[in-house]
C-alpha cells in the first residue's frame, strides 16, 4: 500500500470520471484516493489527502485545470499534475505546462498511454502524449519566460550559468528522464541528480523541472 502511487481525479464529467476510476483500480501500483469535479474541490482534498499525482481536467465550471494547476502547486510544489484533456493545441499545452503541470495526455489515448504516463510523472520526469513534442511546445508564441524571473538575467545567461554537469543534467531532462534514469546515463548516484536539478531549477528561476526543460529547448534548441 505504502508504495502505490497516490491520484486524484480532477473532472467535471461524472461519466469519464468513473471510466478513469475503474481503469486506476484495475493497475496494482494505483491508489485512488477520491474524485472531484471541480478545481475548488481539488484545492480542498489536497489539504486533508496525501497525494501523488493529480490527474487534471482543463475545461471546467469555475476555476480551469490552469488555474487550478497553478494554485495547488503553490502551497503543495511536491504534487505532480498530469494534464487529461481533449485539448491538444500548441497554446493550451504550453500554458498548463508554464503552470506547473508536469505532463498532458490526451483523453483519447489508450488506457496504457494513460497508465505510462502517471508512472512517467510519479517518477519525478515529464511526459507529453502521442503527437505532442518539445520542440512544438516550444515554438508556440507563449513563451516560458514571461512568466518566471531569471534574477534581471536573460533566459540564456540563465543557462549559461549552468557548470557542465548541470547541462549534461539539463538535457537529460528535456528527454524526459526521471532521475534514476538521468543517474544511469551519467553514471553518479540519484542523490546527486537531485542536487543538480535543484541547482538548474534556482539558476533558471523555475519551480519544475518541466519548466526548465522547455526553457532549455526555446534558447538552446540545437543543444537540446
Amino acid at each position: 500500500m505504502d508504495n502505490k502511487i497516490r491520484i486524484l481525479l480532477v473532472d467535471d464529467h461524472p461519466f469519464f470520471r468513473q471510466g478513469v476510476t475503474f481503469f486506476l483500480d484495475s493497475v496494482a501500483e494505483f491508489e485512488l484516493v477520491g474524485d472531484c469535479s471541480s478545481g475548488e474541490e481539488a484545492i480542498e482534498l489536497v489539504a486533508s489527502q496525501q497525494i501523488d499525482i493529480i490527474l487534471m481536467d482543463l475545461q471546467m465550471s469555475g476555476m480551469d485545470g490552469i488555474e487550478t494547476t497553478r494554485e495547488i502547486l503553490k502551497y503543495s510544489p511536491t504534487i505532480r499534475i498530469l494534464i487529461l484533456t481533449s485539448f491538444g493545441s500548441g497554446e493550451k499545452i504550453t500554458e498548463a505546462l508554464n503552470a506547473g503541470a508536469a505532463g498532458y495526455c490526451l483523453k483519447d489515448a489508450p488506457p496504457q498511454e494513460l497508465a505510462t504516463a502517471v508512472k512517467a510523472v510519479a517518477a519525478g520526469g515529464t511526459y507529453l502524449g502521442r503527437g505532442i513534442s518539445l520542440s512544438t511546445v516550444t515554438h508556440n508564441r507563449q513563451t516560458v519566460e514571461d512568466n518566471h524571473n531569471t534574477n534581471n538575467q536573460t533566459c540564456q545567461q540563465a543557462i549559461n550559468s549552468l557548470t557542465q554537469r548541470e547541462l549534461d543534467v539539463l538535457k537529460l531532462l528535456t528527454q524526459g528522464l526521471a532521475n534514476k534514469e538521468i543517474a544511469e546515463q551519467l553514471f553518479v548516484s540519484e542523490k546527486t541528480v537531485k542536487t543538480h536539478v535543484a541547482n538548474i531549477l534556482h539558476k533558471l528561476g523555475v519551480k519544475t523541472r518541466t519548466q526548465a526543460a522547455l526553457l532549455a529547448n526555446k534558447h538552446n534548441p540545437t543543444s537540446f
